[in-house]
């Protein structure tokens, strides 16, 4: 396998630099990558208006919206309603006379707030992480946003707005893969002053660097393991799937999930098919015919059946790679000939053993039929400090795994 390490990619590969790129910034999701990665590729590859990108783990939108920056169109897939919104509003192109009049409509609307009650029912965890009026609070405002008179493109961007609102006030906050319980001194008296500064934060990024309106984007929901048949043939894959990390975004994101998008059936539905990078991944799959598990991965995973803390974790990395082999066969029969692929991948580390899954990657993908050309190093992280302290420092690779297919 060829590895290569590319410094300027260091950054690329994190979340960092969305927060400060216009649009981009609405929503972030963690363990995103940057889109000078997606530019950089687009001009590598040569890529233009006659090509199509794909991503099949959307997420943010970040693939999407940095495709229609450089006039090459994309199309994404993703199993979570949070993440189809946010890459929606994000690549819509959005009429300046439509939206001012439907800000203008909601903004006079928001005048009359009164939460003191509330529309329909809510799961626990959204009442938990929004007490008192505060839920009342944001019912009210979702309730304005149904009600205005324009399209629904136009609702959702006031909708992600409103979610974008969401970690101001909730009592539950994302600490890496999990929910942590925390007071604060938010309170819903403040939140439409904080919901009128989202937007108007939001108008104005879109006026002032809107992308161009062609190409068109497309985004819906998708299982990377089993692709919507299409006549189209995507010349180039620009994507990051989960990392193995037992980070379930179904929590991460649960109260916003739950506050306006799925109820907790469908919530729990999500999580079991979600890939296999937690824990609580049950997914019905479709059959796996001519994958067989890497001997380093078996020989790691017995290892781990015998001493590892969590007996789940074994059967989780196995369904990982599993998922993995059937998202890169599915690339391998959307995509045209000579189509490049570009996955970012992490390392990780269970019981002090090295889970190389850049390297398992690449050897999976050329089971599935593509040929893996290049792993670009980009960055080493750190283990996290429950393993440092009983293994030490251990770092971990973050990789771009570079595949063509034949």
């Amino acid at each position: 396998m060829k590895f290569t390490r590319k410094e300027t990619w260091r950054t690329w590969v994190t979340p960092k630099p969305l927060r400060d790129q216009p649009i981009h910034r609405w929503y972030v999701f963690p363990h995103s990558f940057a889109p000078d990665l997606v530019h950089e590729l687009i001009v590598e590859w040569n890529l233009g208006k006659r090509d199509c990108i794909l991503d099949p783990f959307a997420g943010a939108g970040t693939t999407l919206l940095a495709g229609k920056q450089k006039g090459v169109r994309a199309c994404g897939y993703d199993l979570s309603p949070l993440a189809v919104l946010a890459s929606r509003v994000k690549t819509t192109g959005y009429k300046r006379a439509r939206l001012d009049a439907a800000w203008l409509q909601l903004n006079k609307a928001l005048n009359s707030f009164r939460p003191n009650g509330l529309s329909r029912t809510y799961a626990d965890l959204v009442r938990d992480a929004l007490p008192g009026k505060l839920l009342s609070g944001f019912d009210f405002i979702g309730t304005l946003i149904d009600k205005l008179t324009c399209s629904e493109a136009e609702r959702d961007f006031f909708r992600l707005a409103l979610l974008s609102t969401v970690p101001i006030y909730s009592r539950a906050v994302a600490t890496g893969g999990w929910l942590s319980w925390v007071n604060t001194s938010t309170r819903v008296t403040s939140l439409v002053a904080s919901f009128r500064s989202c937007v108007e934060s939001m108008l104005e990024d879109y006026y002032d660097y809107a992308p161009p309106p062609q190409p068109r984007c497309e985004v819906a929901i998708a299982d990377a393991r089993r692709l919507p048949e299409t006549n189209r043939k995507y010349s180039a894959v620009i994507t990051s799937p989960p990392y193995p990390n037992r980070h379930d975004y179904t929590r991460v994101f649960g109260v916003e999930l739950m506050l306006s998008l799925l109820n907790w059936e469908e919530t729990r539905a999500l999580r079991y098919q979600t890939f296999s990078s937690h824990p609580e991944s049950h997914p019905e799959r479709p059959r796996a015919n001519g994958y067989e598990t890497p001997d380093s991965l078996s020989r790691i995973l017995a290892l781990m059946r015998s001493d590892c803390d969590d007996e789940r974790i074994p059967d989780m990395l196995e369904g990982y790679f599993l998922d993995m082999y059937l998202c890169l066969r599915e690339l391998r029969r959307v995509c045209r000939s000579k189509a490049m692929i570009a996955f970012v991948v992490g390392n990780a580390r269970y019981a002090g053993r090295a889970i190389l899954v850049d390297k398992l990657t690449a050897e999976i993908g050329e089971q599935s039929g593509l040929k893996c050309t290049e792993l670009v190093v980009a960055r080493y992280r750190g283990n996290s400090a429950q393993q440092m302290r009983r293994f030490g420092k251990q770092r971990s690779r973050e990789t771009v795994v570079i595949f063509q297919r034949p």
